[in-house]
C-alpha cells in the first residue's frame, strides 16, 4: 500500500487476502450514524446486519434525535418510552414517524387553506378598491365635467350663439344621472345581498353617497331622495320647453321645485323619525339641505307670487353657507399646516387638499353668487355671470381630477400578508417512506 502498511490477513488461493472480521461494537458504532430508512435498508443486506440493525440502542437514539426538539419533548418521550417498554424501540419509532407525518399533513393542509383564503381576500380587496374608486372618484369627475358642459351650452343659448332645445343643453347632466343611477343600483344590490358571506365584506367597506343615504335614512327613503333629486332636472327642461302642461299658468315652474322639496322633505322626515343626528346628518342639514330648501322656496316665490323680492334676500342662504364654509375651511387649513409643519405628513396633505378646495371651489362659488345678485339687480350683463361660473366649474373639475390621483382612504383591514408556500408544501406526495422501516421478510 502507499502508506507502507500491511494488511494482516489470511493468504487464500489465487493471491487474495481475507480481512479479519470487524467486531459488532464497531459495526454498531457505524450503524449509529445512519438515518432510519438507511438503517432499515442495511438490515436486508445480510443476516448479521439484520441482527445488528435491530439493536434497541440504535432506535432509541433515533427516537431521541428525530422527535426531541427541546428538553420538554425529551422528558415526554422518555416517559412515553418507559410506558411502552414492552414494545421494541423500532416499533415505537414507526408509530412516532406515522404520527409525525399525519400531523405534518394536517399542518400542510391548514397552511394551504389559509393561503387560499389570503388569495381570495386579496382578490376581494382589489375588486373593492376598483368599486370604491368608481363610486367616489369617477362619479365626482363625471359630475363636474357634465355640469361644466351643460353650463357652457346654456351660456351659448342665452347668448343666441346656438339654437338647441333644453333637453340637449342638459343632456350631459342627464347622462351623468344615468351613470349615477347605475352606480346606485349596484350599491342597493350589494346592500340587499349583504347577509351572504361574500357580499358582507363589500358592504362593510363600501364608500359613496348612496351608501351614506342607506345608512342614515333607510333604503326606501334613500331611493325616494335620489329619485326626486334626479327628477328635478328633467322636469326643469320640460318646463323651459313648455312640454309640461300645468292647470295654473302662474305655477308653471312648480314641477322642478316640487321635486326638490319632496327630496328635501323625505330626508328631513327620515332624520326626525330616527331622532339620532350624527355629525354627517347635522353637517348635511346645515350646509346642504336647509340652504337648498330655503333658496328654492325664495326663488319660487320670486318667480310666482313675490316678484319684488330682493335678490340679496333670495341669495342670502347660499351666501351665508359659502362664507361659513370659507371661514371653517380656512381655519382647518391653518391648523393643518401648523400640524404638518411640526412633522405630520398626513396633516400637510390634508392642508394642501383643503387649500385647493378653497381656491378652486369656495372662492369662485362666492364670486358667482355675488355676480348673480348684481345681474338680478341689473348692474351687470349675463356674460359677467357666466365668466365666474365657468371659472368655478373649471376649478372644480381640476380639483376633482386632482382628487382622482389621490388614493382612497383605507376602509377596514386588508388581507393578511402570507408568503408564497415553498415547493415542499405545494406538492403533495401520497407515498410515504414509513413502510421502509418495517422489518423485511
Amino acid at each position: 500500500m502507499a502508506s507502507g502498511e500491511k494488511l494482516e490477513g489470511k493468504q487464500l488461493k489465487g493471491g487474495s487476502i481475507s480481512i479479519r472480521p470487524i467486531p459488532d461494537e464497531c459495526w454498531t458504532r457505524v450503524l449509529g450514524n445512519l438515518e432510519a430508512t438507511e438503517l432499515s435498508t442495511c438490515s436486508v443486506s445480510c443476516l448479521r446486519f439484520s441482527r445488528l440493525s435491530d439493536h434497541p440502542e440504535l432506535w432509541q437514539a433515533l427516537l431521541r434525535s428525530d422527535f426531541c426538539a427541546s428538553l420538554t419533548h425529551r422528558a415526554m418521550l422518555l416517559a412515553w418510552m418507559a410506558m411502552h417498554h414492552h414494545f421494541h424501540p423500532r416499533q415505537l419509532y414507526i408509530f412516532k414517524r406515522r404520527e409525525h407525518l399525519l400531523d405534518l399533513e394536517i399542518a400542510r393542509a391548514d397552511l394551504c387553506q389559509r393561503y387560499e383564503q389570503a388569495r381570495e381576500q386579496d382578490r376581494k380587496q382589489r375588486r373593492l378598491r376598483a368599486l370604491n374608486y368608481f363610486l367616489v372618484r369617477v362619479i365626482h369627475c363625471l359630475l363636474c365635467i357634465s355640469v361644466l358642459a351643460s353650463s357652457i351650452l346654456l351660456w351659448l343659448k342665452l347668448k343666441d350663439a346656438v339654437t338647441m332645445s333644453y333637453y340637449l343643453i342638459f343632456s350631459p347632466v342627464l347622462g351623468f344621472e344615468s351613470v349615477f343611477f347605475i352606480a346606485a343600483s349596484m350599491t342597493f344590490l350589494i346592500y340587499f345581498q349583504r347577509s351572504s358571506t361574500g357580499w358582507t365584506f363589500y358592504w362593510n367597506r363600501l364608500q359613496g353617497t348612496v351608501r351614506w343615504f342607506i345608512l342614515f335614512t333607510s333604503p326606501c327613503e334613500g331611493f325616494l331622495v335620489l329619485f326626486f333629486a334626479g327628477a328635478a332636472l328633467p322636469l326643469l327642461a320640460a318646463t323651459l320647453e313648455e312640454d309640461l302642461p300645468v292647470p295654473w299658468p302662474s305655477l308653471r315652474v312648480l314641477p322642478p321645485f316640487l321635486a326638490v322639496w319632496l327630496g328635501t322633505g323625505c330626508f328631513a322626515f327620515s332624520v326626525l323619525r330616527r331622532r339620532q343626528c350624527s355629525s354627517s346628518c347635522i353637517g348635511s342639514c346645515l350646509f346642504l339641505w336647509c340652504p337648498l330648501a330655503a333658496f328654492s322656496t325664495l326663488l319660487f316665490s320670486r318667480l310666482t307670487v313675490w316678484p319684488w323680492l330682493s335678490p340679496m334676500v333670495m341669495m342670502l342662504p347660499l351666501l351665508l353657507v359659502t362664507c361659513m364654509l370659507i371661514l371653517f375651511s380656512s381655519f382647518l387649513t391653518i391648523a393643518s399646516f401648523w400640524l404638518g409643519w411640526r412633522g405630520s405628513r398626513d396633516w400637510m396633505e390634508y392642508a394642501t387638499t383643503t387649500l385647493l378646495a378653497i381656491l378652486a371651489f369656495l372662492l369662485p362659488m362666492l364670486t358667482v353668487e355675488i355676480t348673480l345678485v348684481c345681474y338680478l339687480k341689473g348692474a351687470c350683463a349675463i356674460h359677467w355671470v357666466f365668466a365666474p361660473w365657468t371659472l368655478w366649474l373649471t376649478g372644480l373639475s381640476f380639483f376633482a381630477l386632482y382628487q382622482s390621483c389621490l388614493p382612497l382612504k383605507p376602509n377596514g383591514l386588508g388581507a393578511p400578508h402570507l408568503d408564497r408556500l415553498p415547493n415542499r408544501y405545494r406538492r403533495h406526495d401520497l407515498h410515504s417512506d414509513t413502510e421502509l422501516l418495517l422489518p423485511q421478510p
